[in-house]
């Protein structure tokens, strides 16, 4: 008699089974851009089947249902019968008309972090002769990214953010803050929107600060500072600095903080918010992945774990902390000192 067989049975190594999903990971990517460009989620808000789908885009009957199953399989879109529509949590990340929509965001991380095998190989042979990736460490490359960054700071990081600098104790507090390395007006506007009492001062590279002045129409409430971290003045008497994601680009991170420390006012608070990588650079998976485009092209840029925390008691903060916070773009380490 042949053995039973148990449905709950697991076969194969876990090796296996990791390297199966390794393969199709790429195709989650693919199959979501796709629907992206042809902004396919705007249309299924509500139901629609396949076949209206195929003849509003002009793409063939059969192979649309193909790539909307492909998504109802990813988890994006729910079927029901023959009619699809995106899932509700899904859907106002993944419609371009919601205030907290990532798809422009996820169409631009595509471009900069995603890179071809045989890219990374040219690029390993020989970076100078590669043309394609982003070069963070160049102030032009951000000049272009502030739209990306935007989406990102909106649809994403901000509301985190927000919950952040809300907790803590020294938060009704702040009269005057400092948004290091902004990327965005968004945080400013978001704080403006719910501190009247807070005036922000914007610091970043001249090009970004250059392109958010049309943004920014209340400039007596959000000021616009471009300057380099390393040398320009940051102004003084803040009650609280924040940097987020910009401490890969101090040359001399100790200096950088001793600077930071002078720009506040006696007590006012540092919050730092960057990943760290673990001691050999191989986690977390998901910097280490997403930085390796770039990193390819300009040398590494991800803070070492520690050095942080080293860096702000170095250059005089007291009381100095660090946070481990999961969040969807990855752990990420939360630093505070005061000066």
């Amino acid at each position: 008699m042949p053995t039973a067989i148990s449905p709950a049975a697991r076969y194969g190594s876990d090796a296996q089974y990791r390297l199966f999903d390794l393969l199709t990971a790429p195709l989650r990517w693919e199959v979501l851009a796709v629907a992206l460009e042809l902004g396919i989620f705007d249309d299924l808000t509500l139901p629609r089947a396949a076949g209206e789908l195929a003849q509003q885009y002009g793409l063939d009957g059969e192979g649309t249902e193909l790539l909307l199953n492909a998504l109802v399989s990813l988890g994006v879109v729910g079927k029901h019968e023959d009619s699809y529509c995106v899932d509700g949590g899904f859907a106002p990340l993944l419609t371009s008309t919601s205030d907290i929509s990532m798809s422009n965001l996820l169409s631009y991380l595509g471009e900069v972090r995603h890179v071809s095998a045989d890219n990374i190989i040219a690029l390993l042979r020989d970076k100078q002769q590669v043309q394609t990736g982003p070069e963070m460490v160049r102030p032009e490359y951000w000049s272009r990214a502030v739209g990306g960054l935007r989406s990102f700071h909106r649809s994403v990081r901000n509301p985190i953010v927000m919950d952040i600098l809300s907790g803590l104790p020294c938060w009704p507090g702040v009269k005057k803050m400092l948004d290091l390395g902004a990327g965005s007006e968004s945080l400013a506007l978001d704080i403006c929107a719910a501190r009247p009492d807070i005036d922000t001062v914007i610091f970043d590279l001249p090009g970004v600060v250059a392109s958010l002045g049309s943004r920014v129409t209340d400039k007596t409430r959000i000021q616009l500072r471009g300057g380099d971290m390393n040398c320009d003045d940051l102004g003084t008497g803040y009650d609280l600095i924040w940097a987020s994601m910009v401490f890969y680009y101090a040359r001399d991170l100790t200096s950088v903080m001793g600077r930071m420390r002078r720009a506040l006012r006696p007590g006012g608070m540092l919050i730092s918010f960057h990943e760290e990588l673990n001691d050999d650079r191989t986690e977390p998976e998901f910097h280490i992945l997403g930085r390796l485009h770039a990193e390819l092209k300009s040398g590494p840029l991800s803070v070492a774990r520690g050095r942080v925390r080293a860096a702000a008691a170095e250059a005089g903060f007291h009381n100095v902390q660090s946070f481990s916070l999961q969040t969807p773009f990855g752990q990420m380490e939360l630093v505070t000192g005061t000066a």
